[in-house]
Order: C-alpha cells, then sequence, then structure tokens
C-alpha cells in the first residue's frame, strides 16, 4: 500500500477560502428550482441566460454558493471546464480563492498536475479577477483557484446580477461549507491524499485518536463496508474538511459501490452545510418539502443514547422528529463544556445514486463522531435502497 507523506505540513497552505462548488447538470432549470423551493438557495448572479452562452447560474445560502452549469456542448464555460460528455448531472469542482495564482500553477504544473483553463484574468468596472481551473487525482473533479485580491465587485466578471425583492437571509440559516466527501475507488485513498498534500497543503485530520491515514477509519456492518480518511488545512476552517470514502470488499452494494457505477473513477458524493441551529434548518426545509433520512425508533430510545441527548439538554423526540444524529464527546477535561455534534442527510439532489447534502451543527465539536458516522451511513443506505424500490414499483406499475 502507498505511504502517505505530508511534505507542505510545516507551510501554510495556499487555499484562502472555498469559493463555490459547481453542479454539472442537463436540467438547470429543474435542479435550480429544487435548490431555491426546496433548500432556500437564492440566485443572485447568472450569463448564458439568452441563449447564447452555455446557462450559468450562481445561487447563494449565508456563505455557501454553488454555481448550476448547463451541461455544454462545447467547453464555452467562465470559471470552469466542461466535465467530457456523455455524464450523469454530477458535481465537479470545488473553487478555491487563491492569492498568488501564477506561483500556485507553476507548482502545480512542477507537480505533473494538468491544467484544463491557464491563468486567464477578466476584467469588469469593479477590478480584475484571475483564475485557472486544474484536474485533480480523483475522476471528474476539478479545481477553479481564483483570485480576487484586484477586485472590489461581488458578482464575478463575466456574470450578470439577477435582482430578487427578497433580499433576507433564509430561515434555514445554513452559513458555510464544512466539508466535502468524495467516493473513492478501492485502495485510491492514500494517492489522493498525497496529491491534496503535496499540491495544497492538507494534512491528515484523524477521524478517531490514533489513526494511521494510510488506513482511515474502517467501519463494518451489513451494507456498510467502509473505509473513511480526512483531510483539513491546518489554521483555515473556510476551506473545509474533504473527506475521502472508499468501500470494503463485502456481500451487495452500498452507497459507495452505487455511486461508482455512474463515477467509475470517483467523485463529490455529498456536502456537509454547517448551520448553527439544525433544528430550526430542518423543520424550515422539511416544510419546503426536503426529505432528509430518517432513523429507527431504537436510536432513540436505547437507554444509553437517550441518556446522552438528555445530558446533552435536549429531547429524544426533537432529534426523532428530523431523523437528527446527535454525538458528544466521552472524556471531557476539568470545567470543559460538552462537545456536540449534530447531523442529518438529505435526500440525493439528482438520482437516488448520486450527489446529496447534509446539515451539520457543531457545539464545540470539531470531528466526525464515529457512533454519528455510523447511523448516518447507514440511514442514508436505507434511503437509497428505499428510493430504489419506489422506482421499480413505479416501472412495474407503469
Amino acid at each position: 500500500m502507498l505511504q502517505v507523506t505530508f511534505p507542505f505540513c510545516t507551510m501554510t497552505s495556499p487555499l484562502v477560502r472555498l469559493s463555490h462548488i459547481t453542479l454539472q447538470v442537463s436540467n438547470p432549470q429543474r435542479i435550480i428550482t429544487d435548490l431555491v423551493n426546496k433548500y432556500r438557495f437564492r440566485p443572485f448572479a447568472a450569463r448564458g441566460l439568452d441563449g447564447v452562452a452555455p446557462c450559468q447560474v450562481a445561487l447563494r445560502h449565508g456563505q455557501v454558493v454553488f454555481i448550476v452549469n448547463e451541461t455544454p456542448e462545447k467547453s464555452s464555460l467562465l470559471y470552469d471546464a466542461a466535465v467530457p460528455l456523455p455524464s450523469p448531472d454530477t458535481a465537479c469542482n470545488i473553487s478555491y480563492e487563491v492569492e498568488d495564482l501564477p506561483g500556485l500553477c507553476r507548482h502545480l504544473v512542477s507537480n505533473g498536475c494538468r491544467l484544463l483553463v491557464p491563468p486567464t484574468q477578466l476584467h469588469s468596472d469593479a477590478g480584475s479577477v484571475s483564475y485557472s481551473v486544474v484536474k485533480s487525482i480523483l475522476g471528474n473533479v476539478r479545481h477553479t483557484l481564483i483570485d480576487r485580491s484586484r477586485y472590489t465587485g461581488t458578482i464575478l466578471p463575466g456574470f450578470q446580477p439577477l435582482h430578487k425583492e427578497e433580499d433576507n437571509p433564509s430561515p434555514a440559516d445554513v452559513t458555510r461549507i464544512d466539508h466535502v466527501t468524495y467516493a473513492c475507488p478501492r485502495g485510491a485513498t492514500p494517492r489522493i491524499i498525497e496529491w491534496y498534500s503535496r499540491c495544497f497543503g492538507f494534512q491528515h485530520f484523524p477521524l478517531r485518536e490514533g489513526e494511521d491515514p494510510n488506513r482511515g477509519f474502517e467501519i463494518s456492518g451489513p451494507q456498510i463496508g467502509l473505509r473513511l480518511t480526512s483531510v483539513e488545512c491546518s489554521g483555515r476552517e473556510e476551506v473545509g474538511k474533504i473527506v475521502m470514502a472508499e468501500s470494503l470488499p463485502q456481500q451487495g452494494l452500498n452507497q459507495i459501490d452505487q455511486f461508482l457505477q455512474h463515477h467509475r473513477e470517483g467523485g463529490i458524493q455529498h456536502v456537509g452545510l454547517l448551520t448553527p441551529n439544525i433544528f430550526r434548518s430542518a423543520e424550515a426545509l422539511t416544510d419546503s418539502g426536503v426529505l432528509f433520512a430518517g432513523q429507527p425508533p431504537s436510536y432513540y430510545t436505547d437507554p444509553q443514547k437517550k441518556e446522552e441527548i438528555l445530558c446533552a439538554g435536549l429531547a429524544p423526540q426533537h432529534l426523532a422528529r428530523f431523523g437528527i444524529l446527535l454525538d458528544t464527546s466521552t472524556e471531557l477535561q476539568e470545567d470543559e463544556e460538552r462537545r456536540i455534534l449534530l447531523q442529518v442527510f438529505a435526500e440525493p439532489l439528482f438520482s437516488k445514486d448520486s450527489f446529496y447534502l447534509e446539515l451539520i451543527e457543531r457545539r464545540g465539536a470539531q470531528g466526525f463522531g464515529e457512533g454519528n458516522i455510523r447511523a448516518l451511513w447507514r440511514s442514508m443506505q436505507d434511503m437509497i435502497d428505499d428510493l430504489s424500490q419506489k422506482v421499480q414499483e413505479g416501472a412495474v406499475t407503469q
């Protein structure tokens, strides 16, 4: 097995913050409608609405920005490079803001990286923006690197602002992207970690104490054979963590295997959205029509879990209403407040085996609780299996 090293471990990452995530889809209107009506995103900029260029629409919720790209016939996108056709609807680009684009591009090229778009500069009345697009080591994932240091505008050059009457913050109240999870082919994680360490200065973030980055955190059980490994840019929480997920050999397919049937070389499986109040967010999104992955009643009635929930000052029935999972720190130092992690997965955004969103609230917790990880992945697998059954039943009735 390839051993992971961290050549950038003593250096500051060249990444400043996560700018946006791009979705490339065949029917942008449907995805935009779901993001607006269900997830409370607000369109704020666009290009190509006249049909001359491929449609690109930017939507915002708090500091979270998605750009929805129409699948183009030619590679004529701004701030991106099209995924080769044919391609399923996909989340395919994590864009980062950087400060020294030319220097970073030289570093990437010297490390054998392929620039899909060389450093390019665009101008407007608000100044200039430079960007480049690099292909990652994983599947169809690419990274747009943007230097906005000489730009004072809020809308990137080439996009036109969209005026909406409602400028108030959404009641769903998400703030920023907490983490991005990749579905990876078996055995690929060490190479992916090494690439992100060498190119962007990511470092191993253990999911449990003493974790070996070459082995990660393994979870075994019925349809839940997973290996998870996480990396971060130390001191730069606005960059967000990256979590790599692989399936372990087992009987039957789990959600990683199902995702890889459509993204054979791996890709972005889900994005965790940070919220200051997961109960308010889940209620608002449920009222808008979002379906969350539920938990079996036994999760909330288990005496140990019930006591854990009550000690956190919460009510089991309140969590059960939305399928929210709770994990707390088990070892506390004297006078240390209990660290709490709350999470829930939403339904797939494109199709049953595709990209989806997660709500996550951190009350002092910085990692990912082992109990939450197990329950989250089981709940999502149950939801995918249920959706598959409904699709099959619908096909039979038709």
